[in-house]
């Protein structure tokens, strides 16, 4: 009988194919084997891509979030048994698909768009117009968001949370900045702040997105936010 070979996503987890990398190795063979996990990590990540990026083609193309695994997996032109050894499920893929567009889209836009401020509460109002703005439109892209955050929010809550790090991370840096320039209100950690600022902003967010109807637009939201974080002067 032939002995399978087990997955390359099983050799890059730490399975019987690898060997612990001592100190009794010799250190060119250390080498050599640090280079093929690598070659195989880099060989995963890109299969793993195949499926997410199927993913986010049929978003922007049919305007839907409505697509099952068979529809990414033909899309990709990889099998079903190969998407099941990256991801377990749908709401794997999802908490992909969000953190994608959350990292390397939404996060970078906000963040070029406070850029062209210099001043930090300057800076602060335009991530939170900047995000209040472009959560008002029809987007595909931002409807997905929407959908996958509720969904995960019930499934996998912990993960959401991991996903949103992000944009949680830069609303501090901006808190910090406020803070540093005297302006912040001291009686209320700087993480809380960043905290209800966030679920602020993604819950009016869900309502434009989902809803059509936008409760509250940028000067609304920055006359509210404003009042709440920065020191008031006597």
């Amino acid at each position: 009988m032939v002995r399978q070979e087990p997955d390359e996503a099983e050799r890059v987890d730490g399975g019987p194919a690898t060997e612990p990398l001592g100190e009794e190795l010799p250190s060119w063979q250390r080498r050599s084997v640090e280079r093929s996990l690598e070659g195989a990590r880099t060989r995963a990540r890109q299969r793993s891509d195949r499926f997410v990026n199927a993913a986010l083609e049929f978003i922007l193309e049919e305007g839907s979030v409505d697509f099952t695994i068979q529809d990414v997996v033909d899309r990709s032109g990889m099998s079903v048994r190969t998407f099941y050894s990256f991801f377990d499920g749908k709401d794997s893929l999802l908490l992909a698909i969000y953190e994608t567009i959350l990292r390397k889209t939404a996060v970078p836009i906000l963040r070029e768009l406070c850029d062209k401020e210099t001043e930090p509460v300057l800076r602060l109002r335009a991530l939170l117009s900047g995000l209040t703005e472009r959560t008002a439109t029809t987007n595909p892209t931002y409807r997905a968001l929407s959908v996958f955050h509720l969904r995960l929010a019930e499934s996998r809550s912990r993960d959401l949370a991991h996903a949103l790090n992000p944009l949680r991370g830069f609303i501090v840096e901006l808190l910090s900045e406020v803070e540093a320039a005297g302006k912040l209100r001291g009686d209320l950690d700087i993480t809380a702040q960043a905290e209800l600022l966030l679920e602020l902003l993604l819950a009016n967010a869900h309502t434009s997105i989902l809803s059509g109807v936008r409760r509250a637009g940028p000067e609304d939201m920055w006359a509210f936010c404003s009042a709440a974080v920065l020191r008031t002067t006597s």
